[in-house]
Order: C-alpha cells, then sequence, then structure tokens
C-alpha cells in the first residue's frame, strides 16, 4: 500500500540550487512524487506551519527568526510517497538530524548542510537545515492541506 508525506524545501536549499539533487535522492530510494509546487512564503502560513514548535520553545526570538528566515521567500513543497514501510519514519530518517553538524554523512543534511546549531544560535537566527519533512501521520494531513489547498 502507498503511503505518502509532506516535504518542504526551505529557502535556504533553493538558494543553494539542491533542489533537484535532493528530489533525486528520494526517487533513487524508489519515492515519487505525487504533487509539489513553489510557494512564495506569507507571515500567517509559516507561523501556522511553526505554531507547535513557537508554542514549546516558548521565545519571541525564535518566532522573529522564523518570520526573517521565511516570509517573502520560496519554498518548494512536495508529496512524496513510496510502497515501502513507515513513509513518514523512513523520509525523517533520510533526511537526518536537525543540525547538520550531527547529521551522518549518508543523510541529505549530512551530505548537503553548511550550517550548525551552534552557530545559528550565536547569529539569533533560524538553523539552516535544507528540508523539513512531517513527523506524523496527522501531520502530514495538517501540513498537506496548509501547504497545498
Amino acid at each position: 500500500m502507498k503511503q505518502s508525506t509532506f516535504i518542504l524545501l526551505k529557502p535556504d536549499a533553493l538558494k543553494r540550487g539542491l533542489k533537484n539533487d535532493i528530489l533525486e535522492y528520494f526517487k533513487e530510494r524508489d519515492f515519487h512524487i505525487v504533487r509539489e509546487d513553489i510557494v512564495r512564503v506569507g507571515e500567517e502560513r509559516i507561523l501556522n506551519h511553526y505554531q507547535e514548535v513557537i508554542e514549546r520553545i516558548g521565545s519571541e526570538d525564535f518566532k522573529q527568526a522564523v518570520l526573517r528566515e521565511f516570509v517573502n521567500e520560496v519554498v518548494h513543497v512536495v508529496e512524496i510517497s513510496s510502497e515501502k514501510g513507515d513513509v513518514v519514519a523512513w523520509v525523517r530518517d533520510l533526511i537526518g538530524s536537525t543540525d547538520p553538524a550531527a547529521a551522518r554523512p549518508d543523510t541529505i543534511r549530512g551530505m548537503f548542510g553548511e550550517d550548525s546549531m551552534s552557530e545559528a544560535r550565536a547569529a539569533n537566527r533560524m538553523l539552516r537545515n535544507l528540508i523539513h519533512a512531517s513527523d506524523s501521520d496527522e501531520n502530514v494531513k495538517n501540513e498537506l492541506k496548509l501547504w497545498f489547498e
């Protein structure tokens, strides 16, 4: 049975021209693109996307960092699918640790990442880690609705 998940290629990935490399990485592992779109990010949508993290961290600085990093920038949103196992968990394993400096070298963030959590914190900005992937089936549904409808 095919399962799908949501990924978002962040502005840093697009500015570095990594879109095709990242999508090819998934295709080589038997993922198929169900749908995709290029989206210019507005404040309301990105705050909705990061709402849970903003609330958990509880920092106005983090909220402002999200806005600085995303508003009026372009992202590439993609629904990908595969017939192999737990797609949500598999994709998250393939993208690697949130901190690219700690990611395994065979993951997207390990291969292409240039930032680190310590650098981002020192600069009081968002971590530039290339890609977001849904972390649960519920969030897949919510994020697909947020970005594609």
